[in-house]
Parts: C-alpha cells; sequence; structure tokens
C-alpha cells in the first residue's frame, strides 16, 4: 500500500528512488511505498499523528522502519494498489511540511510466504522532521527475519481469561493482537464474535484473517453469511482459498 502526498501520488510515473525489496519500503519524493507480506487483500493500517517523535512501540510490533516524506499539498492518501477513483483510500489533512513515517508492524508470523491468508496489522505515526535526513532513505529500528511458514500455535501461554479482557482495549492495535492470540489458542467464537461486532473495521478484518489462519471454515462461513460489504466479501474470499487447500 502507498502513504503519500495527494498531488505527488497523481503525478507518479511509478519509479522509485530506492530498490523496494529491501526491508520492503519504496521511496520516490513524497510517497513511500509498503510491500506488505501476503499476497493480495485488504490490508488493516492504522495512522496516528504527533507533534514529535513517539516512543518506540512495544515488542508486539515485531519490525519497525522509519522514512522520510515531504507533504507539500497538506493533504495525506493511504490507499492500496487495487484503489480507484470509486474507492480512493483513506485521505486525511496536515500542515504541510517534512515529516517522518513511522511503520510499525504487527503479527507478521501469521502470514505464509506468498499466501492471502495472514492477521497482520500495521501501525503508522507520522511526525515532523526535525533534523536533516540524508535524502530519500530509511531507516530500521526493528530488523524481523520473514518467516516461510505462519504460526498457527501460541507457545506463550498467554492466560485466555486475560486475553478476553484485552479484546475489549480503547487500542485497535492491542485488540488486533490479542485477537491473533486467541485465535491460536483455538477461541474461535471469540474471534468470530468480534470479527462481527468490533467498532473498528480494521480490528473486524483481523479476526477474519486470524480464522481464516486457523482454518476456521465453520465460523468464518457465519461471518460471510452474516456481513455485507468488505468484512464479507473478505470472509468469503478466504472460504475460497480455503477450498484449494
Amino acid at each position: 500500500f502507498f502513504f503519500s502526498d495527494s498531488s505527488s501520488i497523481k503525478n507518479w510515473d511509478g519509479q522509485y528512488e530506492n530498490e523496494p525489496g529491501e526491508e520492503g519500503l519504496g521511496l520516490a519524493p513524497g510517497i513511500v511505498s509498503i510491500l506488505c507480506s501476503r499476497s493480495e487483500g485488504p490490508v488493516p493500517v492504522f495512522l496516528e499523528i504527533h507533534s514529535r517523535a513517539p516512543e518506540l512501540g512495544p515488542v508486539r510490533f515485531c519490525k519497525i522502519v522509519e522514512a522520510p516524506i515531504e507533504i507539500e499539498s497538506g493533504d495525506i492518501r493511504i490507499l492500496g494498489e487495487q484503489n480507484t477513483e470509486g474507492e480512493p483510500g483513506l485521505e486525511f489533512n496536515v500542515e504541510p511540511g517534512s515529516f517522518i513515517l513511522r511503520i510499525s508492524f504487527a503479527d507478521l508470523d501469521t502470514v505464509r510466504s506468498g499466501s492471502d491468508h495472514g492477521a497482520e496489522h500495521y501501525w503508522l505515526e507520522l511526525y515532523p522532521m526535525t533534523e536533516l535526513w540524508q535524502g530519500l532513505s530509511f531507516e530500521v529500528l526493528r530488523p524481523y527475519e520473514t518467516l516461510e511458514q505462519a504460526i498457527t500455535e501460541d507457545h506463550s501461554f498467554q492466560d485466555v481469561e486475560a486475553l478476553h479482557w484485552l479484546a475489549q482495549d480503547p487500542s485497535p492495535s492491542i485488540r488486533c493482537s490479542c485477537i491473533v492470540a486467541l485465535a491460536r489458542q483455538k477461541q474461535f467464537k471469540a474471534v468470530q464474535h468480534l470479527a462481527l461486532t468490533d467498532s473498528s473495521r480494521c480490528v473486524r478484518m483481523v479476526a477474519v484473517g486470524a480464522l481464516a489462519l486457523m482454518g476456521a471454515r465453520d465460523y468464518l462461513e457465519m461471518v460471510s453469511d452474516r456481513e455485507t460489504g468488505l468484512i464479507g466479501r473478505t470472509a468469503q474470499k478466504h472460504l475460497n482459498s480455503l477450498d484449494f487447500q
């Protein structure tokens, strides 16, 4: 997906000033492209805008990188490769200026290489640039080695009751990671409930992805039957993929 200055993405020729395969970031003036682990599918993305550099995220963010970006128009767009004029992605307004974009990746170990299943999410933090950055380059704050196979078991022995409480946390990112942990402990009914009722559509997408990760067909079918729009389509797409495995 792309995080961009609105005017830059409209006039972009598709060329990067670096090799995008390196750490999965493609950089161009006014554009940061984030290469997702999954081959396709909707991406759960959250954005926070800060007045200064935030503290580094907790360990549940397994990979963290930063890159500079110029927002000359004051308009931010976040969109995927399949977004169109009819579905323009997300739009936000900021004061024009130079910023740092921090991308924190969570639950990348739910994605098998080349698969469209996964329950990962991306936490974006934008803050003003206060020191000169050396050109269009990025910095790795927390490295991560991509896994070939998704992890479907929870070896951390997290307390299930505590996870149920954390799944109601005000932070959508915490809820997402709790959903993954609940799914790995085969708490499918709870995950299905969150896929149907959580206030955040991104959290609901993670819940659908977590059910697909664990092959919980019956629970996915109920989500597909009861939901319309993106959540229902995503659940049905996962079901179709599971049928071919």
